[in-house]
């Protein structure tokens, strides 16, 4: 049962990478949640922007980049994701401003990011933000998606309590994401 939610959100990313109306369509969900993020956590066009687990279609970091102007990287750990959000990057026009790198969360060194942004599927979600926070420069900004409590365990998520000391937080109505807590390292 543990990654139901994750598993059925990378098929629908999936068939909107390959398909413009179910992009459209599946796009509506991420809007408002990352205009919320944008304001969240004050991200400008001189920013670089990490997003942690991208998936097939990453709506989150194309978003981003659209409403605030700033270079985007984008990692992910599946290869078969990369590829084919490559070709969605490129098909956008957007390969210039967006990078999309085959890595693992763990991986990867933060120091040259102002504002990382993680997704609710990464995995585990716990240690990767450990990891990304011990990394990252001062003043860097962590947002991190949180499922809703009652959903937590359709996630990768082992000590949830490594989240409750939070700048701020947006909290989303309607949506598998109970909120989105900002981290600032000091």
């Amino acid at each position: 049962m543990v990654k139901i939610i994750p598993k059925s959100t990378k098929l629908l990313e999936w068939l909107a990478a390959r398909n413009s109306l179910i992009y459209r369509a599946i796009s509506l969900y991420y809007k408002k949640l990352v205009k919320k993020e944008v304001a969240l956590a004050n991200i400008k066009s001189t920013d670089k922007v990490l997003c942690i687990g991208g998936g097939p279609c990453p709506f989150s970091g194309i978003l981003l980049h659209e409403y605030t102007g700033a270079p985007v990287t984008i990692i992910d750990k599946d290869a078969r994701c990369v590829c084919v959000s490559r070709e969605l990057i490129k098909k956008l026009g957007y390969d210039n401003a967006i990078k999309i790198i085959l890595s693992d969360g763990n991986d990867i060194a933060p120091k040259d990011f102002s504002v990382i942004h993680m997704a609710a599927q990464v995995s585990p979600l716990d240690k990767v933000f450990l990891h990304l926070k011990q990394g990252c420069c001062f003043g860097a900004r962590i947002l991190v998606r949180l499922p809703k409590h009652r959903l937590s365990k359709f996630y990768s998520i082992n000590e949830y309590s490594v989240f409750g000391n939070y700048y701020r937080k947006a909290v989303h109505k309607w949506r598998n994401v109970g909120s989105t807590a900002l981290f600032i390292k000091s």
